[in-house]
């Protein structure tokens, strides 16, 4: 693998988040129009012996209290990254599934979901970087069924101190 930051392998690059995070959390509900920006408080742990992370998030938009889980890991066999994603403000009840690959300072992961007005699915890809041990960035990009891509969240996060 070609990723400096990855090191030996993906797994090595999951163990590297594991710990107590804290920062911003920013949500975009229209393209370059910033809807929200509050302080996220979240945990990544590595389960089943290191073959997944763990990351359980808590926020708020606009005063109500937010949660997710964001679960992912490599899979050795089909040498992918793969993710699923919930939540208590974009999912409903469902499960979000994603794959992808490595990039430069981490991964991504594209997956899709229902328009809730009935439409064609959209895509949202999700970018993990580790900007430096203890700063690490998600990003997350709605792409319309028309293929036009804007952000849609941003967890800026730094490394609680043990």
């Amino acid at each position: 693998m070609s990723n400096t930051n990855q090191l030996s392998s993906p797994h090595h690059f999951l163990a590297q988040l594991v710990g107590g995070w804290t920062g911003a959390s920013k949500l975009w509900l229209e393209p370059d129009k910033l809807a929200s920006e509050t302080p996220i408080l979240g945990n990544i742990q590595l389960v089943l012996d290191g073959r997944f992370a763990l990351f359980l998030y808590q926020s708020s938009i606009d005063g109500e209290p937010q949660h997710g889980m964001f679960t992912f890991g490599f899979n050795t066999l089909l040498e992918r990254y793969e993710a699923s994603w919930v939540d208590s403000f974009h999912n409903n009840t469902a499960i979000m599934f994603c794959t992808g690959g490595a990039n430069e300072d981490g991964f991504f992961v594209l997956g899709s979901y229902p328009d809730p007005t009935g439409g064609p699915d959209w895509n949202w890809r999700t970018e993990v970087s580790m900007l430096e041990p203890d700063h690490l960035l998600l990003k997350a990009y709605n792409i319309t069924p028309e293929g036009e891509e804007f952000q849609a969240m941003e967890f800026q996060l730094t490394r609680l101190q043990k």
